[in-house]
Protein backbone atom coordinates (compact mmCIF):
# COMPACT_ATOMS: atom_id res chain seq x y z
CA UNK A 1 0.00 0.00 0.00
CA UNK A 2 1.38 3.40 -1.03
CA UNK A 3 0.48 6.65 0.76
CA UNK A 4 1.30 10.23 -0.22
CA UNK A 5 0.33 13.36 1.69
CA UNK A 6 -1.04 16.68 0.51
CA UNK A 7 2.16 18.52 1.55
CA UNK A 8 4.02 16.43 -1.03
CA UNK A 9 1.46 17.34 -3.70
CA UNK A 10 1.50 21.04 -2.82
CA UNK A 11 5.29 21.17 -2.89
CA UNK A 12 5.45 19.52 -6.31
CA UNK A 13 2.74 21.77 -7.72
CA UNK A 14 5.23 24.66 -7.55
CA UNK A 15 6.39 23.40 -10.95
CA UNK A 16 3.18 22.03 -12.44
CA UNK A 17 4.59 21.03 -15.81
CA UNK A 18 7.51 19.09 -14.33
CA UNK A 19 5.18 17.39 -11.83
CA UNK A 20 2.79 16.20 -14.53
CA UNK A 21 5.59 15.02 -16.81
CA UNK A 22 7.27 13.11 -14.00
CA UNK A 23 4.02 11.35 -13.05
CA UNK A 24 3.27 10.49 -16.67
CA UNK A 25 6.79 9.13 -17.19
CA UNK A 26 6.32 6.86 -14.18
CA UNK A 27 3.09 5.52 -15.64
CA UNK A 28 4.77 5.04 -19.02
CA UNK A 29 7.38 2.91 -17.22
CA UNK A 30 4.54 0.74 -15.85
CA UNK A 31 3.20 0.28 -19.38
CA UNK A 32 6.68 -0.59 -20.63
CA UNK A 33 7.28 -3.14 -17.86
CA UNK A 34 3.85 -4.70 -18.38
CA UNK A 35 4.38 -4.93 -22.14
CA UNK A 36 7.71 -6.70 -21.62
CA UNK A 37 5.97 -9.30 -19.44
CA UNK A 38 3.24 -9.76 -22.06
CA UNK A 39 5.84 -10.33 -24.78
CA UNK A 40 7.61 -12.88 -22.59
CA UNK A 41 4.31 -14.71 -22.03
CA UNK A 42 3.51 -14.54 -25.75
CA UNK A 43 6.85 -16.11 -26.63
CA UNK A 44 5.93 -19.00 -24.33
CA UNK A 45 2.54 -19.46 -26.00
CA UNK A 46 0.31 -17.38 -23.70
CA UNK A 47 -1.19 -14.78 -26.01
CA UNK A 48 -4.48 -13.75 -24.34
CA UNK A 49 -4.39 -10.87 -21.86
CA UNK A 50 -7.33 -10.55 -19.47
CA UNK A 51 -7.30 -7.00 -18.10
CA UNK A 52 -9.73 -5.88 -15.45
CA UNK A 53 -10.33 -3.30 -12.78
CA UNK A 54 -13.33 -1.73 -11.02
CA UNK A 55 -15.39 1.14 -12.42
CA UNK A 56 -13.33 4.33 -12.66
CA UNK A 57 -10.03 2.44 -12.59
CA UNK A 58 -8.77 3.67 -15.96
CA UNK A 59 -8.55 0.12 -17.28
CA UNK A 60 -9.74 1.04 -20.79
CA UNK A 61 -7.04 3.67 -21.31
CA UNK A 62 -4.48 1.34 -19.73
CA UNK A 63 -5.43 -1.39 -22.21
CA UNK A 64 -5.12 1.05 -25.12
CA UNK A 65 -1.73 2.29 -23.88
CA UNK A 66 -0.47 -1.31 -23.72
CA UNK A 67 -1.83 -1.95 -27.21
CA UNK A 68 -0.08 1.12 -28.62
CA UNK A 69 3.20 0.21 -26.92
CA UNK A 70 3.13 -3.33 -28.31
CA UNK A 71 2.22 -2.11 -31.81
CA UNK A 72 5.17 0.29 -31.73
CA UNK A 73 7.39 -2.74 -31.09
CA UNK A 74 5.89 -4.51 -34.07
CA UNK A 75 3.77 -6.91 -32.02
CA UNK A 76 0.32 -7.44 -33.62
CA UNK A 77 -2.55 -6.79 -31.21
CA UNK A 78 -6.27 -7.54 -31.24
CA UNK A 79 -8.42 -5.57 -28.76
CA UNK A 80 -11.65 -7.02 -27.41
CA UNK A 81 -14.08 -5.28 -25.03
CA UNK A 82 -16.07 -7.55 -22.73
CA UNK A 83 -18.77 -4.84 -22.71
CA UNK A 84 -19.78 -5.87 -26.24
CA UNK A 85 -20.68 -9.33 -24.92
CA UNK A 86 -23.32 -8.12 -22.46
CA UNK A 87 -26.67 -9.80 -22.92
CA UNK A 88 -29.75 -7.67 -23.61
CA UNK A 89 -32.15 -7.71 -20.66
CA UNK A 90 -34.56 -9.97 -22.54
CA UNK A 91 -31.87 -12.65 -22.85
CA UNK A 92 -30.67 -12.62 -19.25
CA UNK A 93 -31.91 -15.22 -16.75
CA UNK A 94 -35.36 -14.14 -15.59
CA UNK A 95 -34.47 -14.57 -11.93
CA UNK A 96 -31.26 -12.50 -12.29
CA UNK A 97 -31.86 -9.20 -10.49
CA UNK A 98 -28.21 -8.27 -9.91
CA UNK A 99 -27.07 -6.46 -13.06
CA UNK A 100 -23.49 -6.33 -11.77
CA UNK A 101 -23.29 -10.12 -12.05
CA UNK A 102 -21.02 -11.80 -14.63
CA UNK A 103 -24.10 -13.79 -15.65
CA UNK A 104 -25.15 -10.67 -17.55
CA UNK A 105 -22.34 -11.52 -20.00
CA UNK A 106 -22.59 -14.02 -22.85
CA UNK A 107 -19.67 -15.98 -21.41
CA UNK A 108 -19.76 -18.88 -23.85
CA UNK A 109 -19.64 -16.57 -26.86
CA UNK A 110 -16.83 -14.52 -25.31
CA UNK A 111 -14.66 -17.57 -24.60
CA UNK A 112 -15.38 -19.07 -28.02
CA UNK A 113 -14.48 -15.79 -29.76
CA UNK A 114 -11.19 -15.46 -27.86
CA UNK A 115 -10.13 -19.02 -28.62
CA UNK A 116 -11.04 -18.81 -32.30
CA UNK A 117 -9.26 -15.47 -32.71
CA UNK A 118 -6.14 -16.94 -31.10
CA UNK A 119 -6.30 -19.78 -33.64
CA UNK A 120 -6.31 -17.31 -36.52
CA UNK A 121 -9.98 -17.61 -37.46
CA UNK A 122 -12.21 -14.82 -38.73
CA UNK A 123 -14.92 -14.20 -36.14
CA UNK A 124 -18.21 -12.28 -36.24
CA UNK A 125 -18.11 -10.04 -33.18
CA UNK A 126 -21.04 -8.44 -31.36
CA UNK A 127 -21.37 -4.87 -30.17
CA UNK A 128 -23.62 -3.63 -27.38
CA UNK A 129 -25.53 -0.35 -27.34
CA UNK A 130 -25.87 0.84 -23.75
CA UNK A 131 -28.35 3.55 -24.70
CA UNK A 132 -30.85 0.91 -25.90
CA UNK A 133 -29.52 -1.97 -23.76
CA UNK A 134 -29.52 -4.09 -26.87
CA UNK A 135 -27.19 -5.50 -29.51
CA UNK A 136 -25.54 -3.13 -31.94
CA UNK A 137 -24.02 -3.87 -35.37
CA UNK A 138 -22.00 -7.04 -35.97
CA UNK A 139 -18.42 -6.66 -37.21
CA UNK A 140 -15.80 -9.15 -38.38
CA UNK A 141 -12.47 -9.50 -36.56
CA UNK A 142 -9.63 -11.36 -38.22
CA UNK A 143 -7.75 -13.55 -35.78
CA UNK A 144 -4.02 -14.26 -35.77
CA UNK A 145 -1.78 -16.97 -34.37
CA UNK A 146 0.90 -14.31 -33.76
CA UNK A 147 -1.17 -11.55 -32.15
CA UNK A 148 -1.55 -10.65 -28.51
CA UNK A 149 -5.29 -10.54 -27.76
CA UNK A 150 -6.17 -7.98 -25.08
CA UNK A 151 -9.62 -8.62 -23.58
CA UNK A 152 -10.66 -5.79 -21.27
CA UNK A 153 -13.65 -5.78 -18.92
CA UNK A 154 -14.76 -5.87 -15.31
CA UNK A 155 -15.26 -9.66 -15.15
CA UNK A 156 -12.25 -10.87 -17.13
CA UNK A 157 -10.56 -12.33 -14.00
CA UNK A 158 -13.73 -13.94 -12.70
CA UNK A 159 -13.30 -17.75 -12.60
CA UNK A 160 -16.40 -18.15 -14.79
CA UNK A 161 -14.25 -16.65 -17.56
CA UNK A 162 -10.60 -16.80 -16.52
CA UNK A 163 -10.57 -20.47 -15.50
CA UNK A 164 -11.78 -21.42 -18.98
CA UNK A 165 -8.69 -19.73 -20.41
CA UNK A 166 -6.30 -21.27 -17.88
CA UNK A 167 -2.85 -21.67 -19.36
CA UNK A 168 -3.72 -19.49 -22.34
CA UNK A 169 -4.13 -16.14 -20.58
CA UNK A 170 -2.22 -13.72 -18.36
CA UNK A 171 -4.20 -11.57 -15.92
CA UNK A 172 -3.75 -7.84 -15.30
CA UNK A 173 -5.48 -5.87 -12.54
CA UNK A 174 -5.45 -2.10 -13.11
CA UNK A 175 -6.80 0.30 -10.49
CA UNK A 176 -5.72 3.24 -8.36
CA UNK A 177 -4.05 1.82 -5.25
CA UNK A 178 -2.41 4.93 -3.70
CA UNK A 179 -3.95 6.60 -0.64
CA UNK A 180 -3.85 10.38 -0.04
CA UNK A 181 -3.27 11.61 3.51
CA UNK A 182 -4.78 15.04 4.20
CA UNK A 183 -3.51 17.73 6.58
CA UNK A 184 -6.17 16.55 9.05
CA UNK A 185 -4.67 13.05 8.82
CA UNK A 186 -7.71 11.72 6.99
CA UNK A 187 -7.03 9.01 4.43
CA UNK A 188 -8.65 9.33 1.01
CA UNK A 189 -8.99 5.75 -0.22
CA UNK A 190 -8.80 4.67 -3.88
CA UNK A 191 -12.51 3.81 -3.91
CA UNK A 192 -13.30 7.44 -2.99
CA UNK A 193 -10.94 8.78 -5.65
CA UNK A 194 -12.67 6.58 -8.21
CA UNK A 195 -15.98 8.19 -7.27
CA UNK A 196 -14.47 11.59 -8.11
CA UNK A 197 -13.24 10.23 -11.44
CA UNK A 198 -16.66 8.80 -12.24
CA UNK A 199 -18.51 11.97 -11.28
CA UNK A 200 -16.60 13.84 -14.00
CA UNK A 201 -16.82 11.05 -16.58
CA UNK A 202 -20.55 10.49 -16.09
CA UNK A 203 -21.39 14.20 -15.99
CA UNK A 204 -19.52 14.98 -19.21
CA UNK A 205 -20.11 11.78 -21.15
CA UNK A 206 -23.19 10.02 -19.82
CA UNK A 207 -25.56 12.82 -18.89
CA UNK A 208 -25.68 12.00 -15.18
CA UNK A 209 -25.74 14.50 -12.36
CA UNK A 210 -23.04 14.31 -9.71
CA UNK A 211 -25.69 13.20 -7.25
CA UNK A 212 -26.82 10.35 -9.51
CA UNK A 213 -23.25 9.08 -9.90
CA UNK A 214 -22.67 9.06 -6.14
CA UNK A 215 -25.93 7.20 -5.51
CA UNK A 216 -25.20 4.69 -8.27
CA UNK A 217 -21.69 4.19 -6.89
CA UNK A 218 -23.03 2.51 -3.78
CA UNK A 219 -24.71 -0.17 -5.89
CA UNK A 220 -21.66 -0.54 -8.14
CA UNK A 221 -19.34 -0.82 -5.15
CA UNK A 222 -21.35 -3.75 -3.81
CA UNK A 223 -20.89 -5.51 -7.14
CA UNK A 224 -17.16 -4.81 -7.09
CA UNK A 225 -16.80 -6.30 -3.62
CA UNK A 226 -18.67 -9.39 -4.76
CA UNK A 227 -17.48 -9.96 -8.32
CA UNK A 228 -14.22 -8.08 -9.01
CA UNK A 229 -11.99 -7.49 -6.01
CA UNK A 230 -12.00 -11.13 -4.75
CA UNK A 231 -10.48 -12.29 -8.05
CA UNK A 232 -7.68 -9.75 -8.42
CA UNK A 233 -5.38 -12.47 -7.08
CA UNK A 234 -5.80 -14.15 -10.48
CA UNK A 235 -3.70 -11.32 -11.91
CA UNK A 236 0.03 -11.82 -12.18
CA UNK A 237 0.46 -8.13 -13.09
CA UNK A 238 -0.88 -5.24 -11.01
CA UNK A 239 -0.88 -1.62 -12.23
CA UNK A 240 -1.55 1.33 -9.92
CA UNK A 241 -3.33 3.83 -12.20
CA UNK A 242 -3.18 6.69 -9.68
CA UNK A 243 -1.18 9.76 -10.75
CA UNK A 244 0.22 11.92 -7.95
CA UNK A 245 -1.05 15.15 -9.54
CA UNK A 246 -4.50 13.61 -9.91
CA UNK A 247 -6.25 15.36 -6.97
CA UNK A 248 -5.28 18.72 -8.47
CA UNK A 249 -6.87 18.14 -11.87
CA UNK A 250 -9.93 16.45 -10.37
CA UNK A 251 -10.33 19.50 -8.13
CA UNK A 252 -10.04 21.86 -11.11
CA UNK A 253 -12.76 20.11 -13.09
CA UNK A 254 -15.14 19.26 -10.25
CA UNK A 255 -15.05 22.76 -8.77
CA UNK A 256 -15.67 24.32 -12.19
CA UNK A 257 -18.94 22.43 -12.73
CA UNK A 258 -21.96 24.77 -12.41
CA UNK A 259 -23.91 22.10 -10.53
CA UNK A 260 -21.18 21.27 -8.01
CA UNK A 261 -22.70 23.19 -5.10
CA UNK A 262 -26.28 22.45 -6.14
CA UNK A 263 -25.81 18.68 -6.38
CA UNK A 264 -23.39 18.18 -3.52
CA UNK A 265 -25.14 19.92 -0.66
CA UNK A 266 -23.79 19.67 2.89
CA UNK A 267 -26.49 17.17 3.86
CA UNK A 268 -25.85 15.02 0.79
CA UNK A 269 -22.08 15.06 1.37
CA UNK A 270 -22.51 13.97 4.99
CA UNK A 271 -25.08 11.29 4.15
CA UNK A 272 -22.72 9.70 1.61
CA UNK A 273 -19.55 10.20 3.67
CA UNK A 274 -17.84 12.48 1.15
CA UNK A 275 -16.64 15.13 3.60
CA UNK A 276 -12.94 14.33 3.28
CA UNK A 277 -13.02 14.11 -0.52
CA UNK A 278 -14.89 17.41 -0.89
CA UNK A 279 -12.56 19.19 1.52
CA UNK A 280 -9.59 17.85 -0.44
CA UNK A 281 -10.84 19.15 -3.81
CA UNK A 282 -11.77 22.48 -2.22
CA UNK A 283 -8.32 23.07 -0.71
CA UNK A 284 -5.76 21.35 -2.98
CA UNK A 285 -4.05 23.49 -5.68
CA UNK A 286 -5.87 23.23 -9.02
CA UNK A 287 -4.29 22.12 -12.27
CA UNK A 288 -5.50 23.04 -15.75
CA UNK A 289 -6.00 20.35 -18.38
CA UNK A 290 -3.46 21.79 -20.83
CA UNK A 291 -0.63 20.10 -18.94
CA UNK A 292 -2.08 16.60 -19.29
CA UNK A 293 -1.01 14.43 -22.27
CA UNK A 294 -3.77 13.37 -24.66
CA UNK A 295 -3.15 9.68 -23.92
CA UNK A 296 -3.16 10.06 -20.13
CA UNK A 297 -5.38 7.79 -18.05
CA UNK A 298 -6.87 10.91 -16.48
CA UNK A 299 -8.16 12.07 -19.88
CA UNK A 300 -10.62 9.20 -19.64
CA UNK A 301 -12.33 11.23 -16.91
CA UNK A 302 -11.58 14.92 -17.49
CA UNK A 303 -12.02 14.72 -21.28
CA UNK A 304 -9.88 15.54 -24.28
CA UNK A 305 -8.43 12.05 -24.74
CA UNK A 306 -6.97 10.90 -28.05
CA UNK A 307 -8.88 7.65 -27.52
CA UNK A 308 -12.55 6.94 -28.14
CA UNK A 309 -14.43 5.19 -25.35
Amino acid sequence: MRIIDTDYIIQNMRDENAFVLRCEELFHDKISTTSAKIITARDKGTRIVCLTGPSGSGKTTTAMRIRDYLLNLGVPVIMISMDNFFLPARKRPKDLLDWESPLCVDIDRLIDSLKRLSEGESVEMPTFDFTTSDYGPIYTEQGSKDAVIIAEGIHMLNPLIFSKLEGAAVGIYAAPRTRVLTKEEKVIHPQTLRIARRMLRDYNGRGRTLRQTVEKAEEVNEGEEKYIIPYRTNASIHIDTFHDYEPCILAQHLMSLPSFGEDLTDDFIQTHDLQDLIKLVQTIPRLTTKYVPLDSVLREFVGGSKYKY
